[in-house]
């Protein structure tokens, strides 16, 4: 009866400890996904809008537009993590050192600009499956801990209805000795 008792008791404990773990590991999964999404594609939107930004100012503040385009995208050029991402950031870098020689062709700015939208884009594409495969996880992981649950559950209720039945028959078998 003890052995029987203890087993029960047992199999609870893991899968406590299973339901845990899982927790652990699914939550772990989200939070690097999620992190992942915001190191790489977030600090390339905010590089992208600063070279925008430098590129709108006007020819009397031609050098510090230069400056603050060339400092974005040297963090750019380092931030490189997407498909085809490389190809356009070199292609921007060439656009630019043409723009530096000749800073009023309206052209170019906009070529640089359209440099700068596809950039964009690649990373606002791949925010999006980043963010599908981060709900997709957290799906997976609700799944998960609600049929652990749920069986964790089964198993405390048929411990809890035949745990004191067991202590009673346990007791009688006791008096009778």
């Amino acid at each position: 009866m003890k052995i029987k008792l203890n087993s029960r008791i047992g199999l609870l404990f893991l899968m406590i400890i299973s339901l845990s773990l899982v927790s652990s590991y699914y939550n772990f999964s989200i939070k690097n996904d999620t992190e992942s999404i915001l190191k790489a594609n977030y600090n390339t939107l905010e590089y992208a809008r600063n070279m925008l930004l430098s590129l709108d100012e006007n020819n009397s503040n031609k050098e510090k537009a230069i400056a603050q385009f060339e400092a974005n995208l040297t963090k750019q050029m380092g931030n490189i993590t997407e498909v085809g991402e490389d190809k356009a950031t070199y292609t921007l870098q060439n656009n630019f050192a043409s723009l530096k020689k000749n800073w009023n062709d309206e052209t170019l700015k906009s070529q640089i600009r359209h440099d700068i939208f596809e950039i964009l884009k690649l990373n606002t594409v791949a925010i999006k499956k980043k963010s599908d495969i981060v709900k997709h996880t957290a799906e997976t992981a609700n799944f998960w801990i609600a049929i652990l649950g749920a069986f964790s559950f089964l198993i405390a209720f048929n411990l809890l209805l035949t745990l004191p039945n067991s202590s009673s028959n346990s007791k009688k078998a006791y008096r009778k000795d």
